[in-house]
């Protein structure tokens, strides 16, 4: 059996997995109480956002 390799498939499976890593990171800035932390996930958060962006925009 052959498999033909699909890029699109790991760009979507990428999608994926930052989406959980972004749904975790609102989760853990909701529940941060220093507002420190609050301002570095948010950052992280908005990294990730930016992440998906960009491989969506590699989709056709």
């Amino acid at each position: 059996m052959s498999s033909i390799y699909n890029p699109e498939a790991d760009i979507i499976a990428e999608i994926e997995r930052q989406e959980m890593e972004a749904r975790k990171l609102r989760k853990r800035r909701e529940q941060a109480t220093n507002e420190n932390d609050k301002r570095v996930l948010g950052k992280l958060l908005k990294e990730t956002e930016d992440n998906i962006k960009a491989l969506r925009s590699r989709l056709p």
